[in-house]
């Protein structure tokens, strides 16, 4: 499955870069057809001259979205592709609202399974080519093409079940038999074989992502000829435009300039005028060049921290990870890990804040397995881990409860025949946050269970080979994690659920599998409460069974130059992060 690929990808740029900033870049409010004429809440900053910000990241790869593959990929693609639907942060409300770009208003359904789109008038790229919805049609159709196999096809079938989308990705049936129709030059219809929540499709279809259109003239110019491939938006000169920026500087793993494009639906909402974006790797290095004036923000590092903590400029992100250590609990070289009262005393025994704050600073502790960004009820800002449902099932403050760990590891260490149990746990090389990290769980787990009973033993291993040795069972415990959905939590459980590809895990529960597939596809799908009951009992048996202890969400603290005025007053917003496109910039 698709999804698993690109899920197991974010697994390892998060490993590689916890300490890296993936900037938030909210999305300015729409001026659709019905507010033509109106007045723009945003006033205009009165100073004179473009309003430059200044950004650093990872190198970019592609701008095609229909192969990108990074985190710092996505970024860059949101700026420089319109879609039909876009995610802005709403000041009145406090909340983020999904508005029409391309799309005339939000889609219109009957059952919640044909969903249509009309196009808004003269909808064009920065070179004049006009896009219309048979434009969009061509997009989707090369996106699930069987020979270019692109890897962000798998939207259409995990993400919303389109129907035959996956069977035409695999060559099975023909294009005329997947729903996805351009009715006429202004309307796109869309059919599932689910009926979905509006949620579903909104985040599907928002943002500059594989649901963007690609330029068709120079996405068939770039083809091979046995059509496998194409170098659409690979070098400058192929990179088109049809939302709010336009790429115009690329030098490879150096910078990219992007300039408002002033035709875009979204021009007059989005502050900035120009974007320059720099490629520097060390956060330390982006925090140095903040401190010269030369960036408008950067992470505050766990190690940098006790400099800045009483920054008002400092503001804290919320990640969408939890991480922890996975621990192979079908063993059969270390079989005690079966034992489930071992793991519920790996669970409580550890002292969480001692490595989400002892360590890196910043962090929360989370001794459970949904973080606190994914959303149950958008519309009124809901998130799961204030639901009273969550709050039933997970354990109070930090999750250290000392008596109840030693309760449990006495009778694993009972059942491991009164002799000593050994486990070791896995870490990610030159990663000197991540061997402290071990360091303490080492010393607290035999300090609380006693150096007699418990050895914990240490390996270094680079990120790519510990996943490929979680996968194929080759570990006793390892770090790692997954990311969630904002919107969408039930979907990102998958990678809980039995059959799921490549795990790094060894959880396996029928009633968890039912209960992902009737709140994703079965009769859950349109049921709130249900729903969101159903998502509780869920995290309900991973707390019961423990395939990973859960550490840490990784809450990186950010810091933002005088000259930004973030919208969001310093709260973290799901998915635009804090808005940072919808910031005055005062020079």
């Amino acid at each position: 499955m698709k999804r698993s690929k690109k899920l197991l990808l974010l697994i390892l740029v998060l490993a590689m870069t916890m300490s890296i900033l993936a900037t938030g870049c909210g999305k300015g409010k729409d001026v659709s057809n019905e507010n033509e004429g109106k007045e723009v809440a945003e006033e205009k900053n009165e100073s004179t001259g473009p309003k430059v910000l200044r950004l650093a990241g990872m190198p970019a790869k592609t701008f095609n979205p229909h192969t990108s593959d990074s985190a710092e990929d996505t970024i860059l693609i949101g700026y420089i592709y319109g879609a039909p639907l876009e995610l802005i942060y709403d000041a009145e409300k406090d909340s983020v609202e999904f508005v029409p770009n391309h799309a005339e208003a939000l889609p219109t359904t009957e059952d919640n399974k044909v969903w249509t789109f009309k196009f808004k008038d003269n909808l064009k790229w920065t070179d004049g080519t006009p896009i219309t919805a048979k434009d969009y049609e061509y997009s989707y159709k090369m996106l699930l093409d069987n020979k270019l196999a692109n890897r962000n096809a798998y939207i259409f079938w995990d993400s919303i079940p389109v129907v035959n989308a996956e069977e035409y990705f695999k060559g099975e049936v023909e294009w005329d038999e997947v729903g996805i129709k351009a009715l006429d030059d202004k309307t796109l219809e869309i059919t599932l074989d689910t009926a979905m929540p509006e949620i579903d499709v909104y985040s599907t279809f928002q943002g500059g992502g594989a649901t963007s259109p690609v330029h068709k003239e120079l996405y068939e110019a770039g083809m091979n000829a046995e059509r496998t491939e194409t170098t659409y938006a690979t070098t400058l000169e192929t990179v088109p435009s049809c939302g709010t920026y336009k790429l115009t500087e690329w030098v490879r793993d150096q910078h990219r300039v992007f300039e408002k494009n002033e035709d875009s639906v979204l021009a007059d909402v989005y502050k900035p005028d120009r974007i320059e974006s720099r490629v520097i790797s060390e956060s330390s290095t982006r925090l140095q060049l903040f401190e010269n004036g030369e960036l408008d923000t950067a992470v505050v590092s766990g190690s940098e921290y006790d400099k800045y903590s009483e920054d008002p400029r400092v503001v804290f992100q919320e990640r969408n990870a939890v991480w922890g250590f996975f621990i192979n609990s079908t063993s059969e070289k270390n079989p005690i890990l079966q034992n489930n009262d071992l793991r519920k005393a790996l669970f409580y025994g550890i002292d969480r804040d001692k490595i989400s704050k002892g360590v890196f600073k910043v962090y929360k502790s989370t001794p459970y397995y949904i973080s606190s960004i994914p959303m149950v009820d958008y519309k009124n800002g809901v998130k799961y881990c204030d639901t009273e449902e969550a709050k039933a099932i997970r354990p109070e403050g930090a999750g250290f409860d000392a008596d109840l760990a030693k309760e449990y590891f006495e009778k694993a260490y009972e059942a491991n025949g009164n002799k000593k149990i050994e486990i070791e746990i896995v870490y990610f090389e030159a990663q000197e946050t991540m061997k402290r990290m071990t360091e303490v769980a080492e010393e607290e787990y035999e300090n609380l269970f006693g150096k007699d009973k418990l050895d914990i033993k240490l390996r270094a291993m680079p990120p790519q080979a510990a996943y490929d040795a979680y996968r194929d069972g080759d570990y006793d415990m390892g770090i790692g994690a997954y990311t969630q959905d904002a919107f969408n939590p039930w979907g990102t459980m998958i990678v809980w659920t039995t059959n799921f590809p490549n795990k790094a895990h060894r959880f396996e529960n029928k009633e968890f599998d039912k209960l992902y597939e009737r709140t994703t596809q079965g009769d859950l799908l349109l049921d709130p409460e249900g729903r969101i009951k159903a998502l509780a009992e869920m995290e309900s048996m991973l707390l019961d069974y423990v395939p990973q202890v859960p550490i840490f969400q990784n809450d990186n603290a950010q810091i933002f130059a005088d000259r930004i005025k973030i919208p969001t007053n310093g709260k973290y917003m799901p998915v635009v992060g804090f808005a940072m496109l919808q910031a005055d910039i005062v020079d």
